[in-house]
């Protein structure tokens, strides 16, 4: 049996299952994405897979499809870091996999003997698309509320939580932080791995010429506060951190290099010198149950 096939709805299909992908993969790396940026990388998506129709389909083969995934990653997330950028591309496979998988899982539950063939890229054999399309996406949203859920609950946080003490100037202070993948923040000075943690629970080791632009409203104004501790003997410790997370995009953080911090986890200990404390202005968890962002790098040093 012959299947028609319209090309406006393999673009504007593949534009809305590229979209979500991509809106979820940036969810998943916690990287900022506007809407503009994820309807551009579903634009490229959309047309690659027009492309499959081809004769001669070169576009089939292995390095075209990964090109083509590289490209569309890029052109939702670049500029980052080339760390950041393939846990961005290695998040889009995953998301890819899962949708992809639930849509044609829902056309085969659908009518299981009408499938002529598919491929990953293309669903144009496919009778029944539109009701696996819908169904996919329904079951791909709840499947995600209820992972979040979970995660409100706390459910693995005792999988990710770690202690750390920051010690600096004779004083120290224990925090409650959590192991963070997307947290893939270097230190530019000085190449260090960054420890985000929020001012409140960092205020007893910080200067007071520093804390008095914490306790104020707003964002604090990164470039005054350093110039205004330009004479302080505190002036080497400090610097800035940009950032692209947190809920903010080419964000400036105050970053510090405490004497030490030790790293408590399942009864280890990893002492570090070598590491650089951001502070963040607001709450990091509404629900208070930790106060730092942990660089996963920073337990390589065990």
């Amino acid at each position: 049996m012959l299947y028609t096939v319209y090309l406006d709805q393999v673009f504007f299909g593949n534009f809305i299952m590229n979209y979500i992908i991509l809106w979820a993969a940036a969810k998943l790396v916690r990287t900022s994405a506007g809407k503009g940026r994820l309807a551009a990388g579903a634009v490229v998506g959309a047309f690659y897979s027009l492309a499959l129709f081809i004769p001669g389909n070169i576009f089939l083969s292995a390095w075209c499809k990964a090109f083509a995934s590289v490209m569309i990653t890029a052109v939702t997330f670049a500029p980052l870091h080339p760390k950041k950028f393939l846990a961005c591309l290695g998040s889009f496979y995953l998301t890819s996999f899962v949708l992809g998988g639930l849509v044609f899982g829902m056309i085969f539950f659908i009518q299981p003997v009408r499938v002529l063939g598919f491929n990953s890229n293309s669903w144009a054999n496919l009778e029944y698309f539109w009701p696996g399309l819908i169904l996919g996406i329904v079951a791909f949203g709840v499947a995600g509320k209820g992972i979040a859920a979970l995660l409100q609950q706390r459910f693995f946080e005792n999988f990710l939580k770690i202690v750390i003490l920051i010690k600096a100037r004779g004083v120290q202070v224990q925090v409650d932080a959590i192991l963070d993948t997307g947290n893939q923040l270097i230190d530019p000075m000085t190449k260090q791995a960054v420890i985000v943690v929020e001012y409140s629970v960092l205020k007893p080791l910080l200067p007071s010429e520093l804390q008095v632009y914490y306790e104020g409203p707003g964002e604090p104004d990164v470039w005054h506060i350093l110039s205004v501790m330009g004479e302080s003997p505190w002036r080497s410790r400090f610097g800035v951190v940009p950032f692209s997370s947190l809920g903010c995009t080419n964000g400036l953080m105050i970053g510090f290099r405490p004497d030490e911090v030790v790293i408590t986890r399942q009864e280890h200990q990893i002492r570090v010198s070598r590491v650089v404390i951001a502070i963040h202005h607001n709450k990091i968890d509404p629900g208070n149950s930790y106060q730092a962002l942990m660089n996963p790098h920073l337990l390589d040093r065990s």
